[in-house]
């Protein structure tokens, strides 16, 4: 099986179901937070828990689109024509890249783009953020970090992602804000570390729970 999964689209039930049970980019820091003296946070037991239950059931829960996160859907396809554009370059889209090593990880990059041996994930925020990405140098953007990181560990061969800020409604020369992040391989190797961990538990517990 190919590790680039193109011929689907990001947010179909085929795609959807390619997920399942399966440790994905936006949920990576979920697994990453620790409690209080190092315990398990809630965080990462509700993850746990939900991946467990995907597992059991062959599912995923059917998850409410607010509206903001419905404008960046709608707003996408925008933004990575004007980054094409602004750019002069081409981004391929894809649905689903598998982790070359980790089975169970994979991640869904909004693009990869070839000449520059790179990804972009692109970010619909609200407008009073995206103008704060402007003003503070990406601060919004810092809480995507493990999200990128797990796609750069997906595709060990790309050296760096675009985090796109974008908001179509201011002039031309801020509608974007680029933070780009580099690959920190010593990041990555202790990422990976950690969710082959938290797979092999959720393995374990899916297992014993059949046996009931």
């Amino acid at each position: 099986m190919d590790r680039i999964i193109r011929d689907i689209v990001q947010g179909s039930p085929e795609w959807m179901a390619l997920r399942v049970g399966k440790i994905g980019g936006s949920r990576v820091a979920d697994l990453l937070t620790e409690g209080r003296g190092g315990a398990e946070s809630l965080t990462k037991r509700k993850y746990k828990n939900e991946l467990i239950r995907e597992r059991l059931t062959g599912r995923k829960l059917d998850t409410y689109k607010t509206p903001a996160m419905q404008r960046g859907i709608d707003l996408e396809p925008m933004a990575r024509a004007w980054y094409e554009v602004h750019y002069n370059t081409f981004v391929d889209q894809v649905a689903i890249v598998l982790h070359p090593t980790v089975e169970g990880g994979q991640c869904s990059p909004d693009g990869i783009v070839e000449a520059t041996n790179s990804l972009i994930e692109i970010k619909i925020p609200n407008p009073e953020n995206h103008l704060d990405n402007i003003l503070t140098e990406g601060k919004q953007l810092e809480q995507y970090y493990d999200q990128v990181m797990w796609q750069l560990a997906c595709m060990p061969e790309k050296e760096f992602c675009d985090l796109v800020s974008f908001d179509p409604e201011m002039p031309d020369h801020l509608r974007v804000y680029v933070k780009l992040i580099y690959r920190d391989d010593e990041y990555i190797k202790n990422m990976e570390d950690k969710v082959i961990l938290f797979l092999q538990e959720i393995e374990t517990i899916v297992n014993n729970l059949k046996e009931i």
